[in-house]
């Protein structure tokens, strides 16, 4: 069930609990993280348990990116469907990324820029719509008379699309990093929604702030790394906010974590974390365990990330010298 309230309802994007398997999504500075070709899946199934009638939300989302060293550019291409209320909203966007690198000095110190370019196609179910003027106070929804029609007003168009843009800023060494980006700086007309802070239905712009940094656990090269990867993450848009912060741990092939995620002035979830990394594939799973109000009883959030890199090509050396390990 929908509900719309005094004619303004907002949006936010779909943000990913394993934002580091997802990096194009928070930064497109991120695009082009080594030579050889990245991709990328990920899911995300949130509240699983809430009432059927209204249903769970469900993310999906898949990339490329690539790092040609040759032009000091990386390039990209990302989908994401993203579904709410078992088909009352749907939106599918197709991205292009660019990032260009900056070497500062040799010790591996480096500034990104990145651009992000999309399209997007939004899908309502207006007629499965339930307004507060529909709601009787006593009866709800149902009343003896049947269903109580809404004076508001169908949209002509109830698939409308628009352009996206985004951008972000990096900078990073060998030990850390911390980065910026803003996306839905063009604040698009989405068409139906209205926005509550501006009064019109314009995307607001979402401004985004990440920072992390590596401990090495182990010196010695001829075995694997172990190595610590705490970070934090924060999310702004319009009256929406969200922080997550907290910490991996690659031990071999087997990497672990825990975060703690607040929105606003209320605790939201923690986050476990586990994962394999092998060769040139990773696989993690995480679980948002809840607990805000909203309860555990709504069945958490399950996401599932899957990870597939090519080594770089024959002779030619890795432009890996920073802390990214937790991306890749």
């Amino acid at each position: 069930m929908l509900h719309g309230f005094d004619n303004f309802t907002s949006a936010q994007d779909p943000i990913f609990s394993q934002y580091y398997a997802s990096p194009l999504q928070i930064n497109p500075a991120f695009t082009g993280l080594r030579d050889g070709i990245r991709l990328g899946v990920n899911y995300r199934n949130q509240w699983p348990s809430i009432d059927q009638g209204f249903r769970s939300y469900v993310t999906y989302n898949l990339y490329y990116d690539q790092f040609f060293n040759s032009i000091k550019s990386g390039f990209g291409i990302e989908i994401t469907s993203d579904e709410a209320g078992g088909g009352f909203l749907r939106n599918t966007k197709i991205n292009g990324f660019y990032g260009y690198k900056i070497p500062i000095n040799r010790r591996g110190h480096v500034i990104k820029g990145g651009l992000e370019l999309g399209y997007v196609r939004m899908s309502w179910a207006w007629d499965k719509f339930i307004f507060r003027d529909q709601i009787d106070p006593i009866n709800g929804y149902q009343t003896g008379g049947g269903t109580i029609l809404t004076r508001e007003s169908r949209p002509i168009n109830t698939n409308p699309d628009y352009i996206d843009v985004g951008l972000g800023i990096l900078y990073y060494s060998p030990l850390f990093y911390i980065g910026s980006s803003v996306k839905h700086v063009n604040s698009p007309d989405i068409g139906i929604l209205v926005n509550s802070n501006s009064g019109g239905s314009a995307l607001s712009p979402r401004f985004n702030f990440h920072t992390g940094f590596e401990i090495p656990l182990s010196n010695d090269k001829r075995k694997e790394r172990h190595i610590l990867s705490p970070s934090l993450a924060v999310v702004k848009q319009a009256s929406f906010f969200q922080m997550n912060l907290g910490a991996q741990y690659l031990f071999k092939s087997v990497f672990t974590g825990l975060f703690y995620r607040h929105a606003r002035l209320n605790p939201d979830a923690i986050i476990f974390l586990l994962g394999f990394k092998k060769d040139n594939w990773k696989i993690g799973y995480s679980f948002d365990f809840t607990i805000s109000e909203l309860t555990i009883s709504q069945g958490g959030t399950h996401e599932l990330s899957f990870l597939f890199q090519l080594a770089n090509p024959p002779g030619k050396t890795s432009n890996v010298s920073d802390c990214f390990e937790a991306f890749r």
